[in-house]
């Protein structure tokens, strides 16, 4: 997640990781920032856990909704199949991370993971930018509520910015597949 906001206005960035279903340890947390000031004021940057979904007990499917706390760097969730990640900037440039660590069944087989997709999308109102919206879903088998996620969190930002939820604006930036991006790196599960 990246931002940068100048002036009294904040941005956001949210990032939204599907996981095949299980227990995960989920974290996030600045890798940089630097911020500015504003009318003797200093700029500001959080990043947090905003929402997760899990299987209850009987098999349904439910969102968590959490608080939107800086303190919220570090949770277990069990039966886990969706997180969804918040940054927030103001007066300044932030770099955040959000982490998703699959917890091992203990049946001793390491399958491999199904591969991701990657869309980004534009959140504006008024004509400017006031976010911006990553989404990573499983490639194969995929059961994201996409348009529902997109609209809870547009939902936010006309709450937060206090304008009317039709004069957010989300719109698709991109698509890619994250196995053609050729990283050897460890995968976001």
């Amino acid at each position: 997640m990246a931002g940068e906001a100048t002036g009294p206005s904040p941005f956001f960035a949210d990032l939204t990781i599907e996981v095949p279903r299980g227990d995960v340890v989920v974290t996030a947390s600045f890798t940089g920032f630097s911020m500015g000031e504003w009318e003797h004021r200093p700029g500001t940057a959080a990043v947090f856990l905003r929402e997760y979904a899990q299987y209850d007990a009987s098999g349904k499917a439910r969102v968590v909704d959490v608080q939107p706390d800086p303190a919220n760097g570090v949770f277990v969730i069990r039966d886990c199949f969706f997180v969804r990640f918040r940054m927030t900037v103001q007066q300044g440039h932030a770099f955040a991370r959000g982490l998703v660590f699959r917890i091992a069944s203990g049946a001793g087989t390491a399958g491999a993971l199904a591969g991701s997709s990657v869309r980004d999308y534009r959140v504006t109102f008024g004509g400017k930018p006031s976010g911006t919206h990553r989404i990573m879903k499983l490639a194969r088998g995929s059961r994201l509520p996409t348009d529902a996620i997109l609209d809870r969190a547009s939902g936010e930002a006309a709450r937060f910015f206090g304008v009317r939820r039709r004069d957010v604006v989300v719109t698709a930036a991109r698509a890619r597949s994250a196995s053609a991006q050729g990283s050897t790196g460890p995968k976001l599960a």
